[in-house]
């Protein structure tokens, strides 16, 4: 199935104007759709408690209709979550990768 694409997740060291922290996963972040490119930024805390490959590698993430539906026969990442309102996002492992799905409930 494909899925439209969200926005592509960076990590980095740096510091940089947060818009959040995500107090569970210790990750602060950037908005992906104040960028122009849709570039959300997320730096770790050194004791977050994310997979190395999330802490490391870039992620892409595309929006779906049913969470539970897209991650059916995939190798979960992180398993679902809701870092805001209206929001539940996974990520899954592909070919070496990581990929987030969210599902956002209007």
């Amino acid at each position: 199935m494909k899925y439209p694409f969200s926005h592509i997740g960076i990590p980095t060291t740096e510091e940089k104007d947060w818009d959040g922290f995500y107090e569970p996963g210790k990750i602060h972040y950037t908005e992906f759709d104040k960028d122009d490119y849709k570039i959300e930024w997320v730096k770790f805390d050194d004791d977050s408690p994310m997979p190395e490959m999330m802490r490391t590698l870039p992620h892409v993430a595309y929006l779906v209709d049913n969470i539970e539906e897209a991650l059916e026969g995939r190798e979960i990442l992180v398993d679902t979550f809701s870092p805001g309102d209206g929001v539940r996002v996974a990520f899954i492992k592909h070919n070496g990768a990581p990929v987030e799905f969210m599902e956002i409930s209007s």
